[in-house]
């Protein structure tokens, strides 16, 4: 049985990192511009697909494919706010929620279009297993954990050393003071969903090659993402991580008992827990 345990383990701590990554790109816009985006599954779905078919229907090597997938998702998450958000400003949270799950409908639709509904694959990025307890994990799936781990403390230097780093963090401070030292609040906004996009398309890559996708594969991870912020508190970077990792050991333990059902209790042990911190487990 202890064998067991530290398979799911390690299984849900792979599938908690991509949850964690979907869930910072959550935490950064809300906390740039107070826009929770229901889109944000949607970006992981645009990252996966077009570097699949980048290596698929243009032959290009792995490296240029998921280069240009991620490029591609985070120029999407920069026209999303552009061309859909940006002229809304200033109206009610509940126009800017209509607004994003319109954007995601409106992927959606364009995903289908482009590349059907059969579902696409990207070959491994590392090959072989290794044996954990009982069973074995494959390389690929254990490539993950430091993959996500080098995004979060590629974005930990981004926001702590860098001028657009910094002109966010003032932003999600107080965005009327920071647009009256001449920060452009607009800019900054943009660069969080394009950055926030941008994560999300390395959780499809990293993903794609164990679980497949297609075009509406990313809206259960994006549901995921958002529980995960929402649990570890929305606003906290390092709860949204471990709120992902909540989320990801506790959906493989359900599966051991049944995999039809690891989706609606792991959300339903969220919302209790909710029930009992509201703010999050990491709020004050």
């Amino acid at each position: 049985m202890g064998h067991y345990i530290g398979l799911f383990f390690s299984n849900g701590v792979v599938i908690g990192s991509i949850y964690a990554l979907v869930a910072l790109g959550f935490n950064v816009i809300y906390s740039t511009t107070g826009i929770i985006n229901f889109a944000q599954g949607e970006f992981v779905m645009i990252g996966a697909l077009t570097s699949a078919w980048c290596h698929v229907a243009l032959k290009l090597p792995m490296p240029y494919a998921i280069g240009l997938g991620i490029l591609v998702a985070a120029l999407i998450g920069l026209l999303s706010y552009l061309i859909a958000l940006r002229p809304a400003k200033g109206a009610s949270p509940v126009t800017y929620i209509i607004l994003t799950i319109a954007l995601s409908i409106v992927a959606k639709s364009t995903a289908s279009f482009i590349w059907g509904t059969d579902p696409y694959t990207l070959p491994k990025l590392m090959d072989g297993s290794v044996k954990i307890g009982a069973g074995q994990v494959d390389a690929h799936s254990l490539l993950v954990i430091p993959v996500a781990g080098i995004c979060m403390l590629l974005l930990v230097v981004f926001f702590k050393f860098t001028r657009f780093g910094m002109n966010m963090r003032a932003c999600a401070e107080n965005s009327e003071g920071a647009r009256l030292c001449g920060i452009s609040v607009d800019t900054a906004s943009a660069m969080s969903f394009a950055l926030s996009a941008a994560l999300a398309a390395v959780g499809g890559v990293m993903i794609t090659p164990i679980m497949s996708m297609q075009f509406d594969g990313g809206t259960m991870i994006g549901i995921k993402g958002f529980s995960a912020a929402i649990l570890g508190g929305l606003g906290n970077p390092i709860g949204c991580v471990l709120g992902g990792l909540i989320i990801g050991v506790l959906e493989q333990f359900i599966c051991f008992f049944s995999s039809g059902y690891k989706d609606i209790l792991a959300l339903a042990i969220v919302v209790v827990l909710l029930l009992i911190r509201p703010r999050g487990i990491l709020s004050r």
